[in-house]
């Protein structure tokens, strides 16, 4: 069963003096190599930590005047209009403007080929990852929304790539659901 949004990414923050050894950190911890991203926007190293690519990065960016660095998750979302939309009636607040995740310039002929190679036509390559908003859900905890780019669908298994559950794994939800009906809890 493929769900509305897949968690992608969880963001852990970092101050820029000690971005290295937190990966290093999360490294030794996961046991998984960490790489740095694509993109030039952010510093940030990250390895995928399970078999439908769901990342863990340490990141260093730029915070606005006023923002504590969190951690946050990084949902990817089909349509950015419309999960925007329908959390905003859900109780989330928007923060800030939308914003593109550009492919570093250094990384692009890399990434071209790479995509030419798994049978991409070159008008199906972008130049960025996807488009990205932050918000708020209603305890004022902070997401990011992205919509990836099609050319990114494939490393974070979305769109036509993403991966649901098994039918064991919805048999043991129903059960767990129903435990819960049991003693009186209505889950959501």
């Amino acid at each position: 069963m493929p769900f509305k949004a897949k968690l992608c990414i969880v963001v852990m923050p970092a101050e820029q003096e000690t971005l290295e050894a937190a990966a290093q950190f999360y490294s030794h911890l996961f046991g998984i190599e960490f790489s740095r991203t694509w993109t030039d926007l952010v510093k940030v190293l990250y390895a995928p930590i399970s078999i439908d690519q769901t990342m863990f990065s340490v990141e260093w960016r730029q915070m606005y005047p006023g923002e504590t660095p969190v951690t946050y998750p990084v949902f990817a979302v089909d349509d950015l209009d419309a999960a925007e939309s329908e959390l905003v009636e859900m109780g989330g607040r928007l923060i800030g403007e939308r914003f593109d995740l550009p492919i570093s310039d250094d990384v692009m002929p890399e990434h071209r080929r790479a995509m030419l190679k798994m049978g991409r036509h070159e008008s199906q390559i972008s130049n960025r990852i996807g488009v990205m908003r932050r918000m708020a859900d209603p305890n004022q905890s902070m997401i990011t929304l992205m919509q990836p780019e099609p050319d990114s669908d494939f490393w974070f298994k979305t769109g036509s790539y993403r991966i649901g559950l098994t039918l064991e794994q919805m048999e043991l939800w129903k059960h767990e659901c129903e435990l819960a009906r049991s003693i009186g809890f209505q889950p959501t």
